[in-house]
């Protein structure tokens, strides 16, 4: 099961974020089923460390028009997803959409990482950039999955204060599944 929250960057200390859909349970759910809004709904936290490492993620692939990628260090307790560390991922074939994923794949896995983190610079008919997950986002969280048949959290960070989170194995504020399979 996934659970999708938009989480709001701020400079210093822990931050939540409120949940905003359950997106597998819509899947689950008959169309003209109303959603469960009693149910608790999980929440990410990002430490001091974490939150100044994706402001300063953010600030570099702002300057520089492009995408940057980091792997995320998380733990789910309870109903919280806490991402304790990120790790800035060196550009490998970046352009201004993309940025190369074989990387972030391979590094940023079980035991030491949790999933992926990276920027959406490329602004669209708005003038913002894309606030949720693209197509060849989700492909490559798929592969993620694939490659390391665990859980995992993935956000994207489009702007300086705004991320869009989602983490897998975590059901109405508690784990679904064991970690890993």
């Amino acid at each position: 099961m996934v659970v999708t929250v938009l989480v709001l960057l701020a400079g210093a200390g822990r931050v939540a974020a409120q949940a905003d859909t359950l997106a597998a349970d819509a899947l689950a759910r008959d169309s003209a089923t109303p959603p469960d809004t009693a149910r608790p709904q999980p929440s990410f936290q990002f430490s001091r460390e974490a939150g100044l490492g994706l402001r300063a993620m953010w600030e570099e692939s702002a300057a520089a028009k492009q995408e940057r990628v980091a792997c995320l260090g998380a733990t789910v307790r309870h109903d919280t997803v806490f991402v304790a560390r990120i790790l800035a991922l060196v550009p490998d074939g970046a352009d201004s959409m993309g940025i190369g994923s074989d990387a972030s794949i391979e590094r940023c896995g079980p035991p030491n990482w949790s999933g992926t983190v990276h920027t959406h610079v490329a602004e669209y008919d708005n003038g913002l950039p894309s606030a949720t997950f693209s197509a060849q986002d989700r492909g490559v969280m798929r592969r993620w999955y694939q490659r390391w048949q665990s859980d995992g959290v993935f956000c994207v960070a489009y702007s300086a204060r705004d991320a869009h989170c989602e983490a897998d194995g975590v059901v109405g504020g508690m784990r679904s599944r064991s970690i890993v399979k």
